[in-house]
């Protein structure tokens, strides 16, 4: 699993006589999730922006745009999230599917996609997920049939989504997308508003590259800034303070404000500056995290700061500020 969605993956309780993955999970049954005493219904379909939906299925997100041609999905997920998407797209509109966009290559976010392509849909990657596919298949992905490099964008009915790839990040080829003309960033597992200062959900995972970090989240902030952004939807539900309760948990708004790209790059920065100061000062790096978690460095800054996973995140950054990577 490679999103913050596996942080809840062993403690999500469904109401009796459901078990996640079967087939009878389809119906809509209510799911309890950490910290909150309310079942939360399994899936959810928000509108956004005149034309533009968000689709949420358990804790994961994707959006899709309906216009007068057609309509363009993102991230299907798996295959009993993209039968319901369907369904509820079907209630909006009965313009089918042309085009579905893959966020980047992770099998949690773009598998089930077999009905849309069967409905004569086109998919779309950044080129570097085409190539993944390729070396590590899955039955149920999908391959795409345009790929690209830096940029593409797809227009239909007036509207449009954009992709940008701004060099690898937690993935290699995981991209930013830009919904048109409602000037919508979607962030996909590596920025979820409204908290850019959550706590990594699994610091061992080895496709968040810590040396691509802040170079990804300088583009993505540049971008925002040239283009005006002032919201982000993120691709899941996010653990962090509620703003509604003051309390610690989950947070299931689609969306918040821009400011969590300019918050999630201080994140990465700050650790690799508490490192490096770390080193400067003559700590031998296998005492450097040791060292800072001993201090609780950045604990009052982080939400859901945690002690061990810190530890195994400033390991990690540790090695970078040696190696480069």
């Amino acid at each position: 699993m490679h999103c913050v969605a596996a942080l809840f993956l062993s403690c999500l309780v469904l109401m009796p006589g459901v078990v996640l993955g079967q087939a009878a999970s389809v119906q809509d049954v209510p799911l309890l999730f950490p910290g909150s005493k309310n079942p939360m219904k399994k899936w959810q379909t928000e509108r956004i922006a005149e034309g533009v939906y968000g689709f949420r299925y358990t804790f994961y997100r994707n959006i899709f745009i309906v216009t007068d041609e057609g309509v363009i999905a993102t991230d299907p997920m798996n295959a009993e999230a993209a039968a319901v998407m369907r369904r509820e797209i079907r209630q909006i509109t009965p313009q089918p599917v042309r085009f579905v966009s893959y966020s980047h290559s992770h099998w949690d976010h773009v598998s089930g996609g077999k009905l849309f392509k069967e409905e004569g849909a086109s998919f779309v990657a950044q080129k570097g997920c085409a190539e993944n596919f390729v070396e590590n298949p899955h039955p149920d992905v999908v391959v795409p049939d345009i790929t690209y490099g830096d940029r593409y964008e797809i227009e239909l009915g007036g509207k449009s989504l954009e992709m940008l790839y701004f060099g690898p990040s937690h993935d290699s080829c995981l991209v930013v997308m830009v919904v048109k003309p409602a000037n919508l960033l979607f962030m996909v597992d590596t920025a979820n508003p409204p908290d850019g200062w959550a706590m990594f959900y699994n610091p061992a995972v080895s496709e968040d590259r810590v040396w691509h970090m802040v170079p990804f989240f300088s583009r993505v902030q540049a971008l925002v800034e040239a283009r005006g952004i002032k919201t982000v939807i993120g691709a899941h539900m996010t653990m962090g303070i509620d703003p509604l309760t003051g309390r610690f948990g989950i947070i299931p708004g689609t969306q918040g404000p821009a400011t969590v790209i300019a918050e999630r790059l201080a994140f990465w920065s700050a650790l690799i500056d508490v490192v490096r100061a770390e080193l400067a000062q003559g700590a031998s790096p296998g005492d450097v995290p040791d060292r800072l978690v001993e201090r609780r460095v950045l604990a009052e800054q982080i939400s859901g700061y945690e002690p061990e996973k810190m530890h195994i995140l400033l390991r990690r950054i540790t090695s970078y500020a040696i190696t480069g990577e």
